[in-house]
Order: structure tokens, then sequence, then C-alpha cells
């Protein structure tokens, strides 16, 4: 999700529950988490680092607790200096960290229902997790839906009608995307994942020797059907030998599926759904080409 859906969600849930002096710190805990854009310039350096690009590490359970500890740590002592006068006055350190965590927390739940997958286990698992709900349309509603909600509350303040009518209408985005969702995997019974028309959607299946994929469009049914093999001129165990590269973590990291090729000396891992276009977020990597002699030990 965006910021602002990110800030206003966290800000209208703790005034409805009476807790409109917990704001800020919530809205800090919400938006604290996206900070990981900022690791972009070292997570390009090392090809190991590949958890700290937008939406890994800090997207983790973990990483969600350990930056509300230290977003509360730098609120109270940027407090105790008198940097933050009056920031908590009438508030106790425990309901400082507990609506930074809240809003942390539900920084997370909101990510997982759009998202392709996030590393929400780890350092348990690197396995992603992710509802891929939303075709981009209605993504962008909720967008304007919470930048309206802002002007409003800049503008007039928080109301209990407002926030009826925002969680009315993002619960019947959401309950309109469960039902797109919901009606292709019946059709389909594959990994489906939306685009920006919200009746065509790319749906992936795995088969022992590759992975079948198309473009599915409600009420035209398979618009595009499309077959990629697993391996091509490399047994599986040939293959196996480099998952331990670097490189070749990073890109099965970010792929939706993973096919091996070897042409002549260098063996090249591709990610069809991205380098082909018909998906393009996570925009990383899509394809990583290895020599035969970097083989990891």
């Amino acid at each position: 999700m965006d910021m602002f859906t990110h800030a206003v969600a966290i800000s209208l849930i703790l005034f409805a529950t009476g807790n409109s002096s917990l704001i800020p710190f919530g809205v800090l805990g919400a938006v604290i988490i996206d900070i990981d854009v900022a690791y972009f310039f070292i997570a390009r350096r090392n090809p190991s680092l590949y958890l700290l690009y937008h939406g890994g590490i800090n997207h983790s359970i973990f990483g969600a607790a350990l930056l509300s500890v230290i977003g509360s740590g730098v609120v109270l002592a940027l407090s105790s200096v008198g940097l933050l006068p009056g920031s908590l006055q009438g508030v106790g350190v425990l309901a400082v960290f507990a609506a930074v965590l809240a809003g942390a927390s539900l920084h997370l739940f909101l990510d997982w229902i759009p998202a392709p997958g996030l590393p929400l286990l780890y350092p348990l698992t690197e396995r992603r997790y992710g509802l891929s709900l939303y075709p981009m349309s209605l993504y962008l509603g909720i967008t304007a839906l919470s930048l309206v909600s802002l002007g409003i509350i800049l503008a007039w303040g928080f109301t209990s009608a407002l926030v009826s009518v925002y969680w009315a209408l993002f619960t019947l985005i959401t309950i309109v995307s469960l039902g797109l969702k919901w009606y292709v995997y019946k059709q389909t019974r594959g990994t489906s994942y939306p685009t920006f028309h919200p009746l065509r959607w790319i749906v992936i299946r795995e088969e022992s020797s590759s992975y079948p994929v198309m473009v599915y469009e409600i009420f035209r049914g398979v618009i595009r059907d499309l077959s990629f093999e697993k391996y091509t001129n490399i047994t599986p165990s040939d293959a196996r030998i480099y998952d331990n590269l670097p490189e070749v973590k990073r890109h099965t990291y970010f792929s939706y599926i993973h096919t091996v090729e070897k042409n002549g000396s260098e063996i090249i891992f591709r990610d069809p759904v991205r380098e082909g276009g018909l998906i393009s977020y996570p925009p990383w990597y899509p394809s990583v080409t290895i020599q035969t002699g970097d083989a990891a030990s």
C-alpha cells in the first residue's frame, strides 16, 4: 500500500478506538517500515543483500518489531532532551510503543493484501507470503480514497462519519477484488495475479517439467496461453549446483517462476513472467547469467 493509506488507516483506527493522542506514534510506525526504499543504494552493491530491497527485511514481523523499538526509542530520546516538547504529555512509554507497533503491524497486513509476497517469517524463512488481491485500477481507487480522506482530516479533522465511510468503501473494494480473484481461481485452478485491468489476470501453474502461464480475462476466458520449460539443455541436478550463488538466490527470491537454460558456457536463470512483461513488479533482476566455472562450492 501507499504511504497515505498506511497513515490514514492507522489514524482512523486510533481515533475510532478513543486513542487520538496516540495517532502521531501510530503514523510513525505505519510509515517507518517503508524506510527500506532508501536501502536500495546499499543492496545493489552486494547480491547477498537482496533482502534489503523494498519489501524485504523491514516487511517481516521481526523487522516491524525491531523498527518499532527503534522508532519508539528515538521518540523517547528526542522528548527527553526537549526536542519534542509536550509530545508525551499524558502518554505512557508502553502506550507509545504499542501505538508504533500497531502502525507497523497494520502496515504489514495492508501490504500483505496486494503484495505478491513479503518475507513475513524472516529470519525463520525467506519464503514470501502475499494475497496479490487488488487489480491496479482498484488499488489506485484505495489510494484516491486515502488522499481524499487525508484532505478532509487536514481541513476539518477526524469525524465518526469519515471513519465509517472510509472503511465501508475500503471493504467494498476489497470484497470486489476477492470476488474477482475467487472467480478466476475457480475457472483456472492456478495461482492468480492481477493486472491493471480488473477483469484480466495472470494465472500460473506448476507441472513436473514446465510452468503453464495464461492470461485469463473474465467473460472472455483464456486470451493467451504460454508454457515455459523449467530446464533447457541442463539437468535439474546440474542446475542446483548454482542455487547458492548470491546472484541466483537474489534472482530466485524476486521471481514468480524459475527457469534454467544452458547455452555453451553460460547458465541463464530467467523469470519469463517478469522478463516478458506479463508482470512488472518487482522489477529487479528478472534474469541472471552465470558462467559454468562459477559454481558454488
